[in-house]
């Protein structure tokens, strides 16, 4: 295989001492399991700086991989830098928050594991939502959990992560509100709920305030709408104690929210009183918006058990991306 190269971007906001030690431990673990790798770094200065270097190397080209180093937020601003740019990422979870790609991609946080698996992982085509001109990766989120996501405290989730979002969830109990939400679906059909939270989902799993699972793909080409109706005293208590254990399985609880499920590959949704939204936990804006699918819009590095038996033959074999 010719020399693979590199571009691996990195979260400024670590500082110098920890871009030092990130920059060390990386080259590192490059070098014990692929000498020949040719590694190059980006460092970002404000917001959405991510998504300008990662788009400026996919056009530079030359690359097996440009790298998000970070959390959820990271590989959304990556994520938005190379959508339909037919180049491949990877990523190293290092953030307060790394949910999707360690419960959905099962991807390992440990630095010599997380290079392993660039070095060695399968790159397959996954989906990508869209809303305005902001892609996402893993879930929108319409209500509550937005708003909840609004009030975290940046300092207390760089040191606390999830368990930020558990305080402000417990700060949101004495207002929370429901809005009259419309949905009008690709096919112009028309619901609408009386919603507490709603989620529309890219990826398997929605392991938010509300976390679900869903049996579909992130590669279907489908979006998943998870509506919460109602809520009852019960039923947070079980998200807090789950948030606190630490347990990915809270999504068995859904049935206290009075939750309905719909799959639309393009949505328009209303609310009335306005509602906060969220991408992949970043809050955004409030509604009304507009949503809809990209289908294969990004190329990941993911394991093998991710990738499927498929994918990983026709990589393996023909060197050939599914």
């Amino acid at each position: 295989m010719a020399k693979r190269k590199f571009y691996v971007i990195l979260n400024g906001k670590a500082g110098r001492r920890g871009l030092d030690f990130s920059k060390a431990e990386i080259e590192k673990y490059f070098k014990k399991h692929d000498p020949e790798a040719d590694v190059e770094f980006g460092v970002t200065e404000r917001p959405m700086h991510a998504a300008e270097l990662a788009r400026q190397a996919a056009q530079r080209g030359g690359y097996y991989a440009v790298v998000a180093v970070g959390g959820d937020g990271t590989v959304n601003e990556v994520v938005n830098g190379m959508a339909d740019t037919g180049v491949t990422m990877g990523v190293i979870p290092n953030g307060s928050t790394n949910i999707f790609c360690t419960t959905e991609m099962k991807m390992s946080a440990d630095f010599d594991e997380a290079i392993k698996l660039l070095i060695e992982g399968i790159p397959v085509k996954i989906d990508a939502g869209k809303v305005g001109d902001r892609y996402f990766i893993w879930m929108l989120g319409v209500g509550l959990e937005a708003k909840i996501a609004n009030e975290v405290n940046p300092k207390i989730k760089k040191y606390f992560g999830v368990l930020s979002y558990v305080l402000a969830a417990l700060k949101q109990l004495p207002n929370i509100g429901f809005q009259v939400m419309k949905i009008v679906m690709d096919d112009e059909k028309q619901l609408t709920f009386s919603s507490l939270n709603t989620i529309i989902g890219n990826a398997t799993s929605f392991e938010g305030i509300f976390g679900i699972k869903s049996r579909f793909s992130i590669k279907d080409g489908f979006l998943d709408i998870c509506v919460f109706q109602r809520w009852t005293i019960i039923g947070v208590i079980q998200l807090i104690k789950n948030f606190i254990m630490g347990r990915r399985d809270y999504y068995r609880f859904t049935d206290r929210f009075g939750a309905a499920h719909v799959r639309t590959k393009r949505l328009t949704l209303d609310t009335v009183p306005n509602a906060w939204y969220h991408v992949d936990g970043e809050v955004m804006g409030q509604t009304p918006i507009e949503v809809h699918v990209c289908e294969k819009a990004i190329t990941m590095i993911v394991p093998e058990k991710v990738a499927g038996k498929k994918a990983t033959e026709k990589w393996r074999n023909e060197g050939v991306i599914i």
